[in-house]
């Protein structure tokens, strides 16, 4: 018998293994293959030529964003049959092969797309499952869940071991819940015990308390941004004497029940959510109904709305349950919050993954403390944020659908929320909106023909510039006169369903640039939920219920963080809008678990949380400098007294116009804006609103691309960026503003006539200004040189004048502009 040779043993060796190999290798190359293909070749044709009436609309009760729903099919049967093209109905009606039904409706597809479909089809339709991370896997890190290595999603022990991703710490949820069993433990507060423990360990000594009067005025500036009045003074120390915390907390609970309170606290929200009454595209189109979501935080406060519920009603309020139509038009208005998400450029209708960022970007600092814009291009460089986690939130809103509230190449509004419902509107306003797109036509065509002069010689005798430029005005009177016949119902700049569907990757940020799809859910590191195949919606309700859980670790502790934060000038983690790496650690990790705890268990109410601030020990330091406690912690980072702080704008500004009476306390509703139909502003003739206005500063018109010089010069935000710390600066503008303005010179003036009708003589006079401006009595030595300096200018300028300079230099001091 022969022998086989090595040669020939080898090859049949390698020809027996390369058949068992080969069913394993091939389907699976294969597979990925058809999934590239469809990424590439397909899914891009659906989007572009089949969603907008075959996702959420479903006609002909037909869907084709899932393949699921395509093997469903609609009314004329399943869509596909995956290996049988011809036989597929999809196919058929694209490839103009079926005889009652051409698809897509606009314009046949070229063959080569038509070759697409017809190849995915027969290749299986192979659809890819959407992806939920896109981190670096673990080989590729070198480690191992088992062994401290990345996850599946790519996140280290080490990152989910990070502080603020921890769930609330047991002792702080106990100690919350600890109930007084007596008068001396219900005297307690249990603030003062962590600050206390803190003092010990370093060495500190507290300082004392403070005077009744600088109570007073830090506790009313804190809880209603307005001045305190000389009787509200007096009488508050006259209790004090008696009771000092029964004093206390009777003026919390009457500034508590303020309508002012949430005037106040209102506007610490809309720093953080860059709240504006303008779009901030180029030619920044003015937003009539803006003030609604303005007002709906307003009474948000004051009613102590529990926070995880204004947390839904802002992300998911037109999908939740509501008790009757007053209700239901109040939570449409809170998703305001999106809508003012701030729009950018000429087209920001052809641009919404910019607004989509400014809404993620937004969301994640506000409510969760984290930088998930961070991760839109490439993985959070810091935090364990993966770019997938960014898709899985922006397939949640691109879901939904923004209202445009116009701009320079497309200035008609689009998806305003009325009361009444979309359906009903259409009906209404059918018989003036026919006339109106008539007439609008006629205006866009007159205005092209303007400015052809731009662009091309236009040689008709008797027509130029000038008369094609008032042909255009006589169209948009026409425009105007009309506008103000169409019904007044009711709207909100609001957002509403959109086509529901899962968000692709966009490489490095770019739109046009897409990978896998993601499915939709919640960032890995706070759970990783993702949305149930069967949820027909866009995923809002899920993610506000994601956000507002009470075992998110991160939302009850950056609220609770955020009243610290305004009580005391500095929040326990002073980064108060970054609980990431690279924020700051907690100075008091203990109290801070402790007040989300509190706040959870107290139903979320942010006036509980008010109530045990304001009634610590802590809180009613004096500013008192201790040279010993300086060299240890010169910052005041342990809370050893109160820290000095300055008015805000909207607190200076209230303030001087409270005090010379001219300070309208009602509530402001919409700005005197022109009618919503005769917008026609561009990049290079934006709107510019300046209404003057006497009601508290929040009311005042905010443009994102005009500032507010006054609010400019003292540090307010212009509704541009989140803003979660102001950042005060001392500048000699401030100073001249308080020495030189118009507005500062009229209201001294106007203090001046006050304090001339309520005293005949120079001592009442006196007494009445320190005690007005200032909150206390004149001493010996500030009557005797006030007297002199009175005297002295009144034989210059005369007595009024004089006064008045001495009321401008004393809303200009320290003393006027800082709090204790």
């Amino acid at each position: 018998m022969r022998v086989p040779s090595l040669s020939y043993l080898m090859l049949s060796w390698g020809m027996l293994l390369f058949c068992m190999l080969l069913p394993c290798t091939n389907p699976r190359a294969s597979a990925t293959e058809q999934e590239d293909f469809f990424e590439s070749r397909v899914r891009p044709l659906l989007a572009r030529k089949c969603y907008e009436c075959h996702r959420r609309k479903a006609e002909g009760g037909l869907r084709l964003d899932s393949l699921k729903d395509m093997l469903a099919g609609g009314t004329s049967g399943p869509a596909i049959i995956p290996g049988k093209p011809e036989q597929s109905l999809l196919w058929q009606v694209i490839a103009q092969q079926h005889g009652e039904i051409t698809m897509p409706p606009s314009a046949p597809l070229k063959q080569g797309e038509v070759n697409a479909f017809q190849k995915w089809i027969a290749d299986g339709a192979a659809w890819p499952k959407p992806v939920r991370s896109s981190k670096i896997g673990p080989n590729q890190h070198g480690g191992t869940e088992e062994h401290g290595g990345p996850d599946k999603h790519g996140i280290t022990e080490e990152e989910r071991n990070f502080w603020s991703f921890q769930s609330l710490s047991q002792a702080e949820i106990k100690n919350a819940s600890v109930k007084a069993n007596s008068i001396q433990d219900a005297a307690k507060n249990p603030i003062d015990a962590y600050v206390t423990a803190a003092h010990l360990e370093r060495g500190l000594d507290a300082a004392g308390t403070a005077t009744p009067r600088a109570l007073i005025r830090r506790i009313t500036y804190d809880l209603t941004g307005l001045p305190v009045t000389p009787k509200e003074s007096s009488d508050f120390v006259a209790a004090a004497t008696k009771d000092t915390k029964l004093a206390i907390k009777a003026l919390v609970n009457r500034l508590l029940s303020s309508p002012h309170y949430g005037e106040r606290w209102a506007q610490h929200w809309l720093d953080l959510v860059r709240y504006a009454d303008t779009a901030g595209d180029a030619a920044d189109f003015p937003i009539p109904e803006a003030y609604k979501y303005r007002n709906y935080v307003i009474d948000a406060f004051n009613a102590d709305k529990p926070y995880d519920q204004f947390i839904r009603e802002q992300i998911a309020g037109d999908l939740l349950q509501s008790s009757d139509e007053d209700e239901r038009w109040e939570q449409t208005i809170a998703t305001g919050y999106l809508t003012i998400s701030r729009r950018i450029g000429v087209s920001p209708q052809n641009q919404p993954h910019i607004t989509i960022e400014d809404t993620l970007n937004n969301l994640g600092k506000t409510f969760l403390g984290l930088s998930v814009g961070c991760a839109r291009c490439h993985d959070h460089k810091f935090d364990p944020i993966p770019t997938a986690d960014y898709y899985a939130l922006y397939g949640i809103f691109s879901s939904t659908t923004y209202p445009h509230a116009g701009a320079e190449h497309k200035p008609y509004r689009q998806d305003f929320v009325y009361r009444i419902g979309d359906q009903k509107a259409k009906e209404s306003l059918s018989v003036f909106r026919k006339e109106l797109d008539k007439i609008r036509k006629q205006e866009r065509a007159a205005f092209q023909r303007y400015r052809s002069f731009q662009t091309e010689p236009i040689n008709i005798p008797g027509y130029n510039r000038e008369t094609a430029w008032k042909e255009v005005l006589e169209l948009r009177d026409q425009i105007a006169a009309l506008a103000e016949t169409f019904p007044p119902l009711e709207m909100a700049y609001a957002v509403s369903e959109g086509d529901s569907g899962d968000a692709a990757i966009q490489k490095q940020g770019n739109p046009k640039a897409l990978g896998p799809m993601v499915q939709r859910g919640f960032l890995q590191i706070l759970g990783g939920q993702t949305l149930d195949d069967s949820v027909d919606q866009s995923g809002r309700l899920q993610l506000a219920n994601w956000i507002a859980d009470r075992n998110n670790p991160l939302t009850a502790r950056v609220i609770a963080n955020r009243v610290w934060h305004h009580h005391f000038g500095r929040g326990i983690v002073s980064s108060t809008s970054d609980f990431g790496v690279r924020g700051t650690k907690p100075s008091h990790p203990r109290l801070l678990d402790f007040l989300a705890a509190y706040l959870i268990q107290h139903d979320w109410s942010i006036k509980a949380l008010h109530r045990l601030i304001i009634s610590s020990d802590t809180y009613q330091r004096s500013s008192q400098r201790i040279a010993r406690n300086v060299e240890i912690d010169p910052d005041n980072i342990y809370l050893w007294r109160t820290n000095r702080r300055r008015l805000d704008a909207e607190q200076l500004r209230d303030s001087v116009l409270a005090i010379s009476g001219k300070l309208d306390m009602g509530l402001a509703h919409a700005h005197p804006l022109p009618h919503h139909l005769t917008y026609y502003f561009r990049q290079h003739e934006p709107y510019v609103g300046n209404f003057d206005s006497d009601r508290r500063t929040i009311y005042l018109f905010r443009q994102r691309i005009r500032k507010n010089s006054f609010l400019d010069t003292f540090d307010a935000p212009d509704g541009n960026l989140h803003v979660g710390v102001r950042r005060p600066t001392t500048t000699s503008l401030q100073s001249l503003y308080f020495m030189n303005s118009a507005f500062v010179q009229d209201e001294a003036q106007r203090i001046t006539s006050r304090m001339f009708a309520s005293n005949s003589d120079f001592d009442g006079r006196i007494t009445w200004c320190y005690q007005t401006l200032l909150g206390r009595q004149p001493n010996s030595l500030e009557i005797e040189q006030t007297q002199q300096l009175i005297s002295q200018a009144s034989t210059t300028s005369g007595e009024q004048t004089a006064w008045s300079s001495l009321i401008r230099a004393m809303l200009s001091s320290n003393e006027f502009l800082f709090v204790d």
